[in-house]
């Protein structure tokens, strides 16, 4: 099966190299890499050319993670897509082990993401202790998202199946992982690190105001009033997150923030 990383940039010249380095040189694999270009104005299409010129380049305007995302998908060749954010990187066997469990019959697997925090210091691992699951993941999923778009892979049916990414303007991957676990089981591939990345003041989870957080709960909450797998304690535990975001949310600099509250306040439930 032929293999496409998709990565999703603006604005981040010198960070998208490190990123397109660590996936070009992979160990034991072979894939196509496609940058998505959302709107730079600076020179990373030229460097790209440039340093990477096997690498296919698509530009848009400006549209979003999420659907730069979708157009990468619409141009790779690729029957497995794994996403890679330009401030992220993976570790050399991170294709490798993630095919490994799409080859044994999952439609989608993850791994372990290192995240090096440089907002509060320190590092954490996504999912925390470095603890995942394979199977049915959608009840876990309505608790916390366990996972980052860097750290997973689909098949081009899961992807196909549930429309891509949707047009949500924060927190779009959660939308879509709760919309693929919903219909498919995810497969973990162990707790070694796949992934590294990085939280820093450009990144989209470092929280500016806590709106964001408010505009996420409702979206996922939508999702799961749609889903015939869902449960009145799911959509109760939502409602208990957007009182705490209303209650605090000016504290939360990052997500982790509000992870680490949601922890305190016992509203995460790992089904």
């Amino acid at each position: 099966m032929r293999i496409s990383c998709i990565i999703p940039t603006k604005d981040r010249c010198s960070l998208v190299m490190r990123a397109i380095d660590s996936a070009v040189n992979q160990a034991n694999a072979s894939l196509e890499v496609v940058i998505v270009d959302d709107g730079s104005t600076d020179d990373t299409v030229a460097q790209v050319n440039r340093r990477f010129p096997a690498v296919r380049v698509v530009r848009l305007p400006g549209l979003g993670p999420g659907r730069a995302r979708n157009a990468g998908a619409d141009a790779c060749s690729g029957d497995i897509l794994m996403f890679l954010d330009s401030d992220d990187y993976w570790y050399p066997r991170h294709v490798e082990k993630l095919t490994e469990r799409i080859t044994s019959g999952y439609q989608v697997a993850y791994g372990v993401t290192r995240t090096e925090d440089e907002i509060s210091g320190g590092e954490f691992l996504i999912p925390a202790d470095g603890k995942g699951r394979s199977g049915d993941c959608f009840a876990a999923l309505t608790s916390w998202c366990f996972l980052v778009p860097s750290a997973v892979a689909l098949t081009r049916t899961a992807y196909a199946a549930v429309g891509g990414f949707g047009p949500e303007p924060f927190g779009e991957d959660w939308c879509l992982f709760l919309r693929l676990a919903a219909r498919f089981p995810f497969g973990f591939s162990g707790g070694e690190p796949i992934t590294m990345r990085k939280l820093h003041k450009g990144s989209l989870c470092n929280l500016t105001n806590a709106d964001k957080l408010l505009t996420l709960v409702q979206q996922l909450s939508a999702i799961l009033e749609s889903e015939k797998r869902s449960s009145p304690d799911m959509l109760d535990r939502f409602a208990g997150m957007k009182q705490l975001i209303e209650r605090r949310g000016r504290e939360f600099r990052t997500v982790q923030d509000w992870y680490l509250a949601l922890q305190k306040e016992g509203l995460l439930c790992h089904n």
